[in-house]
């Protein structure tokens, strides 16, 4: 039994060595009218309708960078991606807008079309949820139930005819709260299913099957219940026929336990989750270190200090991890896959086009938005 069992496990990770990353060559998203720059979008609308790419919405710092005082903008305009007969690439934009401008909404790409679930703008989170699919050649945005709360940064995935939707920030903080919404039939509301073990957001959710049927994979996230936020390594795994939720485990890369968080990540193959880049942690704490030694400072010298570091910190901030991994539903298993070349954007989606990974935009340090979309393909 021993050794059928160490000869499933080379087996398993033989097929992840025999995978193969290509990267294709794609332009950058086009300036929004009236700019000469397109500064990029940290967690743009996006996701596959019909043979386009559709990234829109999106919130950057067009004018002075955050830690210099500058605002945050939310946007709605929207950029369509064609590919040619000769397979290059061309943008569009589109003279539709999004319904208001909006960002970090949670985007699950379907067979007619994605979804968008809440997200934020200048007012806060949201809980619209719209459906995008291109009718008659145009860009059609159909409105499906609002999410039960607001929620800014959550995770989504298809499994069946249901969307699910978990965790993410409420109006108070992270949440807890695990969704499903039907497409079969009429469409009702949403249901709530139990509850997530942990309050987390800016997870990556996947659904896959483990052998027993189908199940969703929430895989790292982060919140926030004292001075520091916690960023989590953990694998959990929520049971559609059982109806509960199981800690599979932590994601582990040669005996190290890596935690992350707004990473993006999608099922591959039959028992495969892909992960891409993510936030460590480190760094992001410390930078809630400084924000909080700042604030603490009374005297105007030394907090006039403490503001210099941390704007030299930010402006020379290496960015986010740039590793591709894979984590095995069967084996409970993590590899290493590939590298993302140039600097790996979080805050974004991972979507499926073409036979292709779309990964548009995103965010490549704080404050720092990219106009790059990564296209790749996994053999």
């Amino acid at each position: 039994m021993v050794r059928l069992l160490l000869l499933i496990m080379i087996l398993l990770n033989s097929y992840v060595s025999n995978m193969k990353v290509d990267y294709v060559s794609c332009p950058p998203i086009p300036p929004r009218a009236g700019m000469d720059k397109q500064f990029g979008l940290a967690g743009p609308v996006s996701g596959a309708i019909g043979e386009l790419v559709m990234v829109a919405g999106g919130a950057n710092f067009e004018s002075t960078p955050p830690w210099k005082g500058g605002i945050k903008s939310y946007h709605d305009d929207i950029y369509l991606l064609t590919q040619k007969s000769d397979g290059s690439f061309s943008w569009s934009v589109s003279q539709i807008k999004l319904p208001f401008p909006m960002a970090y909404s949670a985007c699950i790409t379907m067979k007619d079309g994605f979804v968008s679930l809440g997200g934020e703008n200048s007012g806060g989170p949201l809980k619209a949820v719209f459906r995008y699919s291109l009718k008659k050649g145009q860009v059609a945005i159909d409105k499906l139930p609002d999410l039960p709360e607001e929620l800014s940064a959550a995770g989504t995935t298809l499994a069946g005819n249901r969307i699910f939707v978990a965790g993410g920030l409420n109006k108070t903080g992270e949440s807890n709260a695990f969704y499903a919404l039907s497409l079969a039939g009429p469409i009702e509301e949403w249901k709530r299913l139990p509850d997530l073990p942990v309050k987390l957001s800016h997870i990556v959710c996947a659904a896959q099957k483990d052998g027993n049927g189908e199940s969703i994979y929430i895989i790292g996230g982060r919140n926030k219940t004292g001075d520091l936020s916690a960023i989590f390594s953990t694998v959990y795994k929520f049971s559609l026929s059982e109806q509960k939720w199981t800690l599979e485990g932590d994601i582990r890369i040669n005996n190290e336990i890596l935690r992350t968080s707004a990473g993006t990540g999608m099922a591959c193959g039959r028992d495969k989750i892909l992960l891409f880049s993510g936030d460590r942690g480190i760094l992001f704490n410390r930078t809630e270190q400084l924000n909080l030694d700042i604030a603490r400072e009374m005297d105007p010298v030394k907090k006039e200090i403490l503001i210099k570091g941390k704007i030299e910190f930010l402006e020379s901030h290496p960015g986010f991890s740039n590793q591709i991994l894979v984590y095995n539903v069967l084996s409970k298993s993590w590899s290493y896959l590939a590298e993302i070349p140039g600097k790996a954007p979080v805050t974004t989606v991972a979507f499926p086009w073409k036979e292709k990974i779309v990964i548009p935009s995103g965010e490549i340090r704080p404050g720092v938005r990219t106009d790059r979309v990564i296209i790749l393909e996994v053999k």
